[in-house]
Protein backbone atom coordinates (compact mmCIF):
# COMPACT_ATOMS: atom_id res chain seq x y z
CA UNK A 1 0.00 0.00 0.00
CA UNK A 2 1.33 3.40 -0.96
CA UNK A 3 1.63 6.46 1.23
CA UNK A 4 -1.17 8.20 -0.69
CA UNK A 5 -3.56 5.34 -0.02
CA UNK A 6 -2.67 5.24 3.66
CA UNK A 7 -3.05 9.02 3.89
CA UNK A 8 -6.47 8.87 2.25
CA UNK A 9 -7.54 6.05 4.55
CA UNK A 10 -6.35 7.96 7.60
CA UNK A 11 -8.24 11.08 6.46
CA UNK A 12 -11.42 9.02 5.95
CA UNK A 13 -11.10 7.52 9.44
CA UNK A 14 -10.59 10.96 11.01
CA UNK A 15 -13.63 12.41 9.19
CA UNK A 16 -15.81 9.42 10.11
CA UNK A 17 -14.69 9.59 13.74
CA UNK A 18 -15.39 13.32 13.94
CA UNK A 19 -18.84 12.83 12.40
CA UNK A 20 -19.68 10.05 14.86
CA UNK A 21 -18.59 12.27 17.73
CA UNK A 22 -20.82 15.09 16.43
CA UNK A 23 -23.76 12.67 16.22
CA UNK A 24 -23.22 11.39 19.76
CA UNK A 25 -22.63 14.85 21.22
CA UNK A 26 -25.62 16.43 19.46
CA UNK A 27 -27.91 13.58 20.58
CA UNK A 28 -26.68 13.93 24.15
CA UNK A 29 -27.27 17.67 24.15
CA UNK A 30 -30.74 17.24 22.62
CA UNK A 31 -31.68 14.76 25.38
CA UNK A 32 -30.62 17.36 27.95
CA UNK A 33 -32.90 19.93 26.31
CA UNK A 34 -29.99 21.92 24.82
CA UNK A 35 -30.00 21.11 21.11
CA UNK A 36 -27.30 22.54 18.86
CA UNK A 37 -29.02 24.85 16.36
CA UNK A 38 -27.57 27.00 13.59
CA UNK A 39 -29.28 28.99 10.86
CA UNK A 40 -27.50 30.17 7.74
CA UNK A 41 -28.86 31.22 4.38
CA UNK A 42 -32.42 30.36 5.36
CA UNK A 43 -31.42 26.82 6.33
CA UNK A 44 -31.77 25.74 9.96
CA UNK A 45 -29.81 22.74 11.18
CA UNK A 46 -31.13 21.38 14.46
CA UNK A 47 -31.17 17.57 14.22
CA UNK A 48 -28.18 15.48 15.32
CA UNK A 49 -28.39 13.28 12.22
CA UNK A 50 -28.22 16.32 9.93
CA UNK A 51 -25.21 17.73 11.80
CA UNK A 52 -23.40 14.39 11.48
CA UNK A 53 -24.24 14.02 7.78
CA UNK A 54 -23.07 17.56 7.00
CA UNK A 55 -19.84 16.98 8.91
CA UNK A 56 -19.29 13.73 7.03
CA UNK A 57 -19.78 15.48 3.68
CA UNK A 58 -17.95 18.78 4.32
CA UNK A 59 -16.01 18.41 7.55
CA UNK A 60 -13.82 21.50 7.08
CA UNK A 61 -16.92 23.72 7.01
CA UNK A 62 -19.46 22.06 9.26
CA UNK A 63 -17.31 20.76 12.12
CA UNK A 64 -16.14 24.29 13.04
CA UNK A 65 -19.71 25.57 12.55
CA UNK A 66 -21.00 22.85 14.88
CA UNK A 67 -18.41 23.76 17.52
CA UNK A 68 -19.35 27.46 17.32
CA UNK A 69 -23.10 26.71 17.48
CA UNK A 70 -22.47 24.33 20.38
CA UNK A 71 -20.84 27.08 22.41
CA UNK A 72 -23.66 29.54 21.65
CA UNK A 73 -26.26 27.82 23.85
Amino acid sequence: MGAAVLGGLLAAVVVATASLWVLQDARSRARLGRPVVATFGGLTVDRPEVWAALCLLVVVLFLPLYLVARRAD
